[in-house]
């Protein structure tokens, strides 16, 4: 899409006035990139191209719209450095030269370079194509040579007579009407069927707008959709991006008849022997056809006869395969078709991983910034009770997120060994270590951490059904399909965009990094099997992953301490015993004065008690101290012995409980230490002694009738244990140690 604020259009229309130049469109899949050529000598003085800012070195994911000049070697270096131009982009560096046309440089200046650039690339042989020989040769003008033929009122024009003028033109004869010739176009055989002679006359030799290749395509199409003939076709026929149009007449009616046998399934894999290539290409015809909707009745359909072709003849063809499988997922959104189609096709997995993360990103934000909002459909809870993003989620939440980050990264967390040996402790640690690098990068003012991985968040123009002959016949006004909240499609007056991430189509290798040191810090945390090495050179992020496994273990440290809880409900209870006991144990002549008025409270107390418990039972909770108001008063008097007799407490099934959860956490955590016994055989310890020594592996298994590739994946799996990597890797046929694991290598199995 060309941006609002271009200069093209005024570029192009004083070319047209000045050279009479218009613009030829080139190339069917950038229908945008325009050319402006000599018409004599075909050769070029200027490009339009609308580029992404990173391909010349600007914003990432803008468009900017420039134009490529040709201009003279010891002027380039002048330019560049000032505003708005850059080295040649697509053209040669040497002299040529890219101006962005977004205002940044005066028109006037561009239209400069373009009449210098128009000098430089004419054939100076051709005189007529030279705009300082069309002013100076004008007899229109008052010229010399204008005023010398009125001058002579007597002159004789009937007469041929010699005049001075430039050597270089010269007259042939007399001009006579001939008839134009179109490339040696033939007669019209009048034995082609009436209706292909029909369809070859709606297409426009001479139209060359952006996209008219698709539309003369579509109107062809449609007009010969029912078209059904029989024909016997021997020829051949190639060619990229097969249309109508540049099929012969023999070519056309095969076509046709190609086209036919398909429709009857009477063409498949087996029928294409010996014409394999001219069938193929037939085969595009017929899928670009489909694309465009020529003879389906109903979209479902046509995705189901794209499904077929790439089922039975995607095999002849791997980039027809992979063209398919991008052409499926377009068909669905241009179609408005159910997503559920593509199910198996196209893996949405990757989009689905990119939305979680998100939404987790944009919670931790929330949090942050003390924001309480929270869509049902997120995959945080909705009870935010926390400040903390790395509380309060469930467990169900936490394995969600772990599993997008996983499905995003270059390095497998759950091929880990601590992984599969621990993966709750692992699923916790990932998910607090992304939430701190991610507060890290939001606390200095940098993008979002999926952001550092996979390029800004933003819209890109879209370019539907890339790499086939399309027409857009149904042009939508406001259109838009959500795959997911990481791949929006939208259509505004024709113009496709999509809304995702710059770098959505592979993993991360920035959180591959990442992802290795949150498990090399594991395993150091846990005393875990092989320490790995430190690849990750970013201490603060180190430091931040390291934080949040400090706080994980301590977390899981003070859940597994045993805790008493308390009944103050029972307080009351002991209170009324001690009385009635004290009341036994004392007379009443040894009753004073403020005993006696004791009694009359207690009695007076317990009366109370007796009535309110009638009416309101008291409620006991298991993990909420609830006292009541006639404990207020001797709390302070509870020692710790008082504490600890069994009928304050709980019961001894607590104590139990509490003792049961430390020694299953104490036998978890002997049961993560690896045994050191590593299955590796004679043979391959003699193999790891000679790659260390650069001895000849390949002559000691075939002199030992050994396999050596099953050999060194043993001796990767078993190692692989330890050091949670590969550390044997072929270079052809060579088996060579990974240099960064050869002194672990050593420490592991005992060399010197």
């Amino acid at each position: 899409m060309i941006p609002s604020d271009s200069l093209r259009h005024e570029i192009l229309e004083y070319s047209l006035n000045k050279y009479n130049t218009k613009p030829i469109y080139p190339w069917t899949l950038l229908p945008e990139y325009a050319v402006l050529r000599h018409e004599s000598s075909l050769k070029w003085y200027a490009l339009f191209m609308n580029v992404d800012g990173q391909r010349l070195g600007l914003t990432p994911g803008r468009i900017y719209d420039v134009i490529d000049l040709r201009c003279r070697e010891e002027d380039i270096s002048s330019y560049l450095g000032k505003k708005g131009f850059l080295p040649a982009y697509h053209m040669s560096k040497k002299d040529w030269i890219t101006i962005l046309l977004d205002g940044s440089v005066d028109l006037e200046k561009i239209i400069e370079l373009l009449d210098i650039s128009f000098e430089i690339t004419r054939d100076h042989k051709d005189l007529s194509s030279s705009s300082e020989y069309n002013k100076s040769f004008d007899i229109s003008n008052d010229s010399k040579y204008n005023r010398s033929f009125c001058a002579d009122k007597n002159y004789d024009y009937n007469i041929s007579k010699d005049i001075d003028i430039p050597a270089k033109v010269t007259f042939t004869g007399t001009y006579k009407d001939q008839p134009l010739s179109f490339g040696g176009r033939r007669r019209a055989d009048e034995s082609l069927p009436p209706m292909i002679a029909q369809m070859k006359e709606l297409y426009n030799v001479l139209d060359s707008k952006p996209g008219a290749d698709g539309y003369y395509f579509y109107k062809q199409g449609k007009f010969m959709e029912d078209y059904e003939e029989p024909y016997d076709f021997h020829g051949r026929f190639t060619r990229y991006f097969p249309t109508y149009h540049v099929m012969n007449n023999d070519q056309l009616q095969g076509y046709f008849d190609f086209r036919r046998r398909f429709r009857n399934g009477e063409i498949d894999a087996y029928s294409l022997s010996g014409s394999s290539i001219t069938s193929l290409s037939f085969i595009y015809v017929y899928l670009y056809e489909i694309l465009c909707n020529i003879g389906i009745s109903d979209p479902e359909e046509g995705f189901r006869k794209l499904l077929y072709i790439d089922e039975v003849f995607g095999d002849k063809d791997p980039s027809m395969h992979e063209y398919i499988q991008d052409w499926l997922k377009d068909y669905v959104v241009y179609y408005n078709l159910p997503e559920s189609l593509i199910d198996g096709v196209y893996d949405k997995s990757f989009d689905d991983s990119l939305s979680t993360i998100l939404t987790y990103e944009n919670y931790i934000r929330d949090i942050k910034d003390d924001k309480i909002s929270s869509p049902s459909e997120n995959i945080i809870n909705d009870n935010k009770t926390s400040k903390d993003p790395g509380v309060g989620l469930s467990e169900d939440d936490v394995h969600k997120i772990f599993e997008a980050i996983d499905a995003l990264s270059s390095y497998s967390l759950k091929g880990s060994l601590f992984y599969k040996k621990n993966p709750k402790d692992m699923e916790e640690v990932t998910v607090r270590a992304y939430r701190n690098v991610s507060l890290f990068y939001q606390e200095h003012n940098k993008p979002m951490l999926l952001e550092k991985c996979f390029g800004a968040k933003g819209v890109y123009p879209y370019h539907m059904f890339r790499k086939a002959i399309f027409y857009d016949h149904i042009h939508y006004e406001d259109y838009e399909y959500v795959f997911s909240d990481a791949r929006i499609y939208r259509c505004r007056d024709g113009h496709w965009s999509l809304e995702t991430f710059y770098k959505a189509d592979s993993k991360s290798s920035d959180l591959g990094a990442i992802c290795k040191e949150i498990d090399r810090i594991c395993r150091r945390k846990f005393s875990f099997g092989h320490p790995l090495q430190q690849k990750l050179n970013l201490p603060l992020i180190i430091q931040a992953i390291s934080d949040a496994a400090d706080t994980y273990i301590k977390e899981k440290e003070e859940a597994a301490k045993p805790k008493i809880h308390i009944d103050f409900g029972k307080l009351s209870g002991i209170r009324k015993d001690a009385a009635y006991t004290r009341d036994q144990l004392i007379t009443e002549e040894e009753m004073s004065d403020e005993d006696e008025f004791m009694k009359f409270e207690d009695e007076v107390s317990v009366d109370n008690e007796t009535k309110a418990g009638s009416n309101n039972n008291a409620s006991v909770y298991d993990y909420k101290l609830q006292p009541s108001e006639n404990d207020n008063n001797i709390k302070d008097d509870i020692t710790e012995d008082d504490i600890s007799k069994d009928y304050i407490l709980k019961g001894d099934v607590f104590n139990d409980q509490a003792s049961n959860d430390n020694d299953a956490n104490n036998k978890a955590v002997s049961n993560d230490q690896p045994s050191g016994n590593l299955l590796i055989s004679e043979h391959q310890m003699n193999i790891v002694n000679l790659l260390l020594a650069g001895g000849n592996v390949i002559e000691y298994a075939a002199s030992n009738h050994l396999m050596l590739a099953i050999e060194i994946d043993a001796i990767n799996e078993a190692l692989y244990d330890e050091i949670g990597d590969t550390v044997i890797e072929f270079d052809g046929d060579t088996p060579e140690l990974v240099e960064d694991y050869i002194d672990d290598i050593k420490q592991i199995l005992g060399i010197r």
